[in-house]
């Protein structure tokens, strides 16, 4: 896809509002220029834009934080079924009459079905082009045009406290939205065995709703947290979970823990993911350790919980002091790692 999205782009007005998601990553190095605005719902493809000189904006799907008026939206199609839904019914809204909505994806990702749903809700034919492997489908707002029936996001941008998370706030296009990730609630119960009794501060790398914050809070309400993560809707929904919950602490975009100053934590709890968007991410781990490392005091401790086949322990080797198997359960391992 990045030969077609880049051919894309490189064809693009400054009027051009381009969705971007992790196909974007090989496209935003040094020499690549954009003139029209990039806006995703990723930290750090933001960054990686304005380093560019790209204006870039930072939201979760939100596209009228970017303007309107837009002769053109390019859309790489999320993973996420909502996410889609909710960008379709969103482009009249910021799109030019006559503009249009480029819908990029793979045979996998849906890209046929997406293309005929915008096209059923924008009145318009459905347009569909192959293009090696890859799908393109182009749909025109017409002037004067009446629109078809919302698409289904499963009120993508709306907040909702979730009896499943025992009351906590979570949405669509946050990965296990409406579920307690199994990993991080095996990590909890281990929590209580390494609190420290004064007060102490602790990171929560790649937060999401905010589960092991809130569930550290309960443990020890005179820690002060820090959480942080890379992806828009998980900010949104920590946030309000900090205020709810009344978590003493703040909510930090970045990559990875990025943003975290040096040597600040006592304890980091860490439930890296492993997968960006359709693909796996090797170096995913890697990047998590390395901030951990960084992050951490000495004498501080971290938690993580990794998939069974992930190599956390041998890679934790080379970067702290001492690393502890917990437990192995139900295709997970948590480790304590020790600086």
């Amino acid at each position: 896809m990045p030969a077609l999205l880049s051919q894309l782009l490189r064809e693009s007005d400054a009027n051009t509002l381009w969705i971007a998601d992790e196909n974007a990553k090989a496209l935003l190095t040094q020499g690549f220029s954009f003139s029209g605005t990039l806006l995703s719902n990723r930290w750090d493809l933001v960054q990686a834009a304005l380093q560019c000189g790209i204006t870039a904006i930072f939201s979760d799907f939100e596209l009228a934080k970017a303007g309107s008026d837009f002769s053109q939206i390019i859309y790489p199609v999320s993973k996420e079924k909502a996410a889609v839904h909710h960008v379709i019914n969103s482009a009249p809204l910021v799109l030019r009459e006559n503009g249009e909505l480029i819908l990029l994806g793979s045979k996998n990702s849906g890209i046929k079905t997406y293309a005929q749903k915008a096209a059923q809700y924008l009145g318009t034919q459905k347009s569909l082009q192959k293009h090696g492997t890859e799908y393109l489908s182009r749909n025109n707002f017409p002037v004067g045009t009446t629109l078809g029936a919302p698409l289904d996001d499963s009120e993508y941008p709306w907040l909702r406290a979730l009896i499943e998370l025992d009351g906590l706030y979570s949405k669509p296009g946050l990965f296990g939205w409406n579920k307690i990730d199994v990993g991080s609630a095996l990590l909890a119960n281990h929590l209580a065995d390494h609190m420290r009794p004064a007060l102490f501060t602790a990171v929560d790398l790649g937060c999401g709703y905010g589960y092991l914050s809130r569930e550290l809070s309960k443990l020890a309400p005179q820690a002060h947290i820090l959480a942080t993560d890379n992806n828009a809707a998980a900010l949104l929904a920590c946030e309000k979970n900090f205020t709810e919950s009344k978590i003493p602490g703040e909510v930090i975009p970045g990559d990875a823990g990025s943003e975290i100053a040096s040597a600040s934590a006592d304890m980091i709890l860490c439930n890296p993911p492993f997968h960006q968007g359709f693909q796996v991410e090797g170096d995913l781990t890697t990047r998590f350790l390395d901030q951990a490392a960084r992050i951490l005091r000495p004498k501080g401790t971290a938690l993580f919980v990794v998939n069974e086949f992930i190599p956390l322990g041998k890679k934790a080797e080379e970067r702290f002091q001492q690393v502890e198997l917990l437990e192995k359960a139900r295709g997970f391992c948590i480790y304590r790692l020790l600086r």
